[in-house]
């Protein structure tokens, strides 16, 4: 490339390779980033200090910034070195790339203001764009920087502009002949589309990037897309699909072409024991639990000789642009608490609580390494997640304590890192008020989780918000007597949810949600069959999407129907299984309810001893729960 032309004062100077000069502020740009990793954890101030993170990212910055002068400027360049260097375009566009990546990831932590740094990032953004040369040689540094801009745009919500951005760069990268950078793009494509609930979309972008890799003989590529598809399908729990794809998978998981990338063995056997345990199968969610810790003490032998090595630096950003696909992004530190977290499940849904937790305190072990190897800020999404997951087994378990200790611990964790105002707070704020809700549902604050749950119905995500909304539902169908005012709020919030399934693309996949809508429904319904008809459409719903807890309360309600109309053996068998199902889920809530619906149907049909027994059982379910509220 032909050297960055000199004004005419200075055309006369000899010019010289840039090596010494960029190269050499990069890395002490590189060296003032890694020292704010490691005073992050310890050095949340919320004003830039010599000794903070803060200080050290802008210094890094000014060293970025120096060099986009010197690529600018000529006469700096003489000003400074004493004649004219070789800079190039690519050198420029490189520049202001990192510069846009460093206030992406550190911008909103610099600032109190959210788009304080969104503008400049895109400014740079866009000239780097209009500096890197055209030629083939440079086209990584061309989609590092769309890709970057795609990621801006998807953080303050254009999901529509990434979508256009995305599309038109993958076209790009297939007339290019860039196979790595179209199966990037096509991994973003099919994220964005999900995120936008077009599922059948994101499906078509894996199906064809899947394609891709088998006509390239590419076997990574293949499982890398293979397992993201089976993370699709496990959220939509498809369970025929997940079958089908997950045994398929088997063979190419353990082909030794497959040695190095044991980030996509771990993930494929976490997603498979999250499947099994979401479907009921506690056994084969405990044997690929085990498949998943022998992959993961497998990368840990090559983690621990990376790491002696020098070589481990997870959180380190480079110069290197790369189209190394994203659901590659696992870390080892993120990959160990992503197997405990799905060895917790598996544990839970066996009905063993101090195994799930044991499992859990082991996540936050390893997320804990993982900070003192300067991860920090690459962890907290990470280590709010597992929190949450400690709030969510307490809260099922009834250990209302616990769920308040973990709850108030997560909210001490974004205290600590100041992330009050960041994207963080606001991906993470509706899914803390939920559990907040149901915390205090499970306390008997009527009044306050009813307040939370609106919050989130009015602005969370679609899954939280559905989730919400049935909460709300439930609330006020338990009500003893309902205002003008509430009836009015309830048949708002059921035309609210069925409209949401009807509308939203991919629904007639999402069976949880059609279950719950049925179960609401019933409980609302005045008229028995109708109600009948609702519940025992959940029940169909709940064995379909492998739900037992639903599945419990829905016989429980169906007992409860029954029994009012005489039939007395049909409401028994109904309860009989709701209570197995509790017993098993170690729900003492569920199990009164259930034992409590069998004790009427004994004093019914003139079993007094047994109706005498039940009771007994019954009242000592509600103690505990009574003493495990008290105790919170």
């Amino acid at each position: 490339m032909a050297p960055v032309a000199a004004d005419n004062a200075y055309s006369g100077v000899q010019p010289v390779a840039p090596k010494q000069v960029h190269t050499t502020v990069w890395a002490l740009a590189e060296s003032h980033f890694r020292q704010a990793q490691q005073l992050y954890k310890t050095s949340c101030t919320t004003t830039p200090t010599d000794g903070g993170w803060k200080a050290s990212v802008m210094a890094g910055l000014t060293c970025l910034y120096s060099v986009v002068r010197l690529c600018e400027s000529p006469k700096d360049q003489v000003k400074y070195f004493g004649q004219v260097l070789v800079l190039d375009a690519d050198t420029e566009a490189k520049t202001r790339l990192r510069i846009a990546q460093v206030l992406g990831d550190w911008g909103e932590g610099l600032s109190n203001r959210d788009d304080d740094f969104d503008e400049e990032e895109e400014r740079q953004l866009k000239r780097a764009l209009m500096s890197v040369p055209n030629a083939d040689r440079y086209t990584e540094t061309k989609y590092a920087i769309i890709a970057t801009h795609c990621r801006l745009l998807l953080r303050r919500g254009e999901r529509g502009w990434a979508e256009q951005r995305i599309k038109s760069a993958f076209v790009d990268a297939q007339k290019r002949r860039q196979y790595r950078w179209s199966q990037y793009f096509l991994l973003e494509l099919s994220n964005v589309s999900y995120e936008n609930g077009d599922w059948r979309s994101s499906q078509s972008a894996l199906e064809m990037a899947i394609r891709q890799a088998q006509q390239m003989g590419d076997k990574v590529g293949n499982a890398v897309m293979a397992v993201q598809q089976l993370g699709r399908l496990v959220q939509q729990r498809d369970w025929t699909g997940v079958a089908a794809l997950a045994s398929s998978l088997v063979p190419l998981i353990g082909d030794s072409a497959l040695a190095n990338v044991a980030h996509v063995r771990v993930r494929f056997w976490v997603l498979s024991s999250a499947a099994a345990a979401m479907r009921g199968n506690m056994t084969e969610a405990q044997e690929s639990c085990t498949s998943a810790r022998e992959a993961l003490k497998q990368w840990q032998g090559s983690f621990a000789r990376q790491f002696s090595e020098g070589r481990a630096a997870d959180g380190g950003a480079t110069f290197s642009m790369s189209s190394r696909l994203s659901v590659c992004g696992w870390s080892y530190y993120e990959a160990h608490a992503w197997v405990m977290v799905a060895s917790a499940l598996a544990a839970r849904g066996d009905g063993s609580y101090d195994r799930a937790s044991g499992f859990l305190r082991l996540a936050l072990e390893g997320i804990a390494r993982g900070e003192a190897d300067s991860m920090a800020r690459q962890l907290l999404p990470l280590k709010i997640s597992v929190l949450l997951h400690i709030v969510d087994i307490n809260l099922a378990a009834l250990y209302i304590g616990e769920a308040k200790q973990a709850l108030d611990r997560v909210m001490s964790v974004i205290d600590e890192c100041n992330t009050n105002t960041s994207a963080l707070w606001r991906s993470t704020r509706d899914a803390i008020a939920l559990r907040w809700a149901m915390y205090k549902q499970r306390t008997g604050d009527f009044e306050d989780a009813m307040k939370a749950y609106r919050c989130v119905a009015s602005r969370g995500p679609r899954d939280l918000c559905y989730a919400a909304r049935v909460n709300m539902a439930v609330l006020y169908l338990t009500s003893p007597e309902l205002t003008a005012n509430e009836s009015d709020s309830l048949r708002q919030i059921m035309a609210d949810l069925e409209k949401s399934i009807l509308n939203v693309s991919g629904s007639e996949h999402d069976t949880i949600r059609r279950a719950l809508l049925e179960f609401t429904q019933g409980m609302e319904s005045k008229e028995p069959v109708k109600a009948k008809t609702h519940l025992l459409a959940c029940l169909r719903l709940c064995s379909e999407a492998a739900d037992s807890v639903l599945q419990g309360w829905t016989l429980c309600l169906l007992g409860t129907m029954v029994l009012s109309t005489g039939q007395y053996d049909q409401a028994m068998k109904m309860c009989a299984a709701g209570q197995s199902i509790a017993q098993r889920a170690n729900d003492p809530l569920q199990n009164a309810a259930a034992i409590g619906i069998l004790t009427q149907i004994e004093k019914a049909v003139g079993d007094g001893d047994r109706h005498a027994k039940l009771l007994q059982v019954d009242e000592q379910m509600l103690q505990r729960f009574n003493a495990q509220i008290s105790d919170a």
